[in-house]
């Protein structure tokens, strides 16, 4: 089985569930708040260790208790972690978080450590993947990375115009939501997965359409790094795109029933099973 290495960032998620989200300079009054691990690219990495694939992850925390929650429920799902730097004296970034009764959020997001990320080492990958949540130079350094690997580059240019435009053209795959795509155009590379929500995702250039399976969103936090770990940690197993794109869509479908990011991604034996029950008269 191949590495799949990540570069990305590690974050505590502060979130506040309530009827509705707040328009600007309303006041809203929630029902109840979670303390929990998140950052795109500690949210990919479990993703895709919970699939069953082998995973790296190299990042920047601080030394405080959010950094010490993080680490830890990382290096419970498996991720191995001597790339990740402890910053003495620094905080950890932070995610505040809002969810309505729709499953649809806003985001805040306070870079923390995450902004002393720095360019990663090859490590003998099969796949490298970056997000939009780390400083250019370590965006840099993964493609470097994969170039020195021989691996697989992948970046999800996510929040979008997070990445330079010229940067993410020389990634061999993008994987982008439609905002995304629209913001990026002419500047992805010719690989793209194109993710649409409840309504699966497209493969580009072929056009070939992946449909999503029926869920009842609870909680949307999080679905994209769900869909994106799992596509990367299929890739890096030696799964063909097409067969792995199912099931990280399968996946992404079971995180939005439950509440959360880390804490609402699915094993490989659950997904399994929803693909199974999908296929059965």
């Amino acid at each position: 089985m191949g590495l799949l290495a990540i570069c990305g960032s590690i974050t505590a998620d502060l979130i506040g569930y309530g009827p509705r989200l707040p328009r600007p300079g309303e006041s809203v009054l929630g029902r109840r708040f979670l303390v929990a691990p998140g950052g795109k690219g500690a949210n990919q990495a479990v993703a895709a260790a919970r699939s069953g694939a082998r995973v790296r992850l190299a990042g920047a925390r601080g030394d405080d208790a959010h950094g010490e929650l993080c680490a830890a429920a990382l290096a419970a799902d498996g991720v191995e972690l001597s790339a990740v730097a402890v910053h003495r004296g620094a905080t950890t970034g932070v995610a505040l978080i809002c969810v309505d009764e729709a499953g649809e959020n806003q985001i805040l997001a306070i870079p923390g450590a995450n902004a002393l990320v720095t360019p990663p080492s090859p490590c003998g990958a099969s796949v490298w993947l970056c997000q939009g949540e780390i400083p250019a130079a370590a965006i840099d350094g993964v493609l470097a990375a994969a170039r020195a690997d021989g691996a697989l580059s992948i970046c999800n240019p996510s929040p979008v115009n997070a990445i330079d435009p010229e940067l993410v053209g020389r990634f061999d795959l993008a994987v982008v939501n439609e905002l995304e795509h629209e913001a990026l155009r002419g500047h992805l590379p010719e690989r793209v997965v194109l993710t649409r929500g409840a309504r699966g995702a497209v493969l580009l250039p072929s056009g070939e359409e992946l449909p999503a399976l029926p869920a009842r969103a609870v909680d949307t936090t999080g679905a994209g790094d769900a869909l994106t770990g799992v596509l990367a940690g299929g890739l890096a197993s030696g799964m063909a795109i097409e067969a792995t794109l199912r099931f990280a869509i399968a996946a992404a479908g079971i995180s939005v029933e439950r509440e959360g990011c880390q804490t609402s991604y699915p094993t490989r034996a659950e997904v399994e099973r929803r693909l199974q029950r999908s296929t059965v008269p």
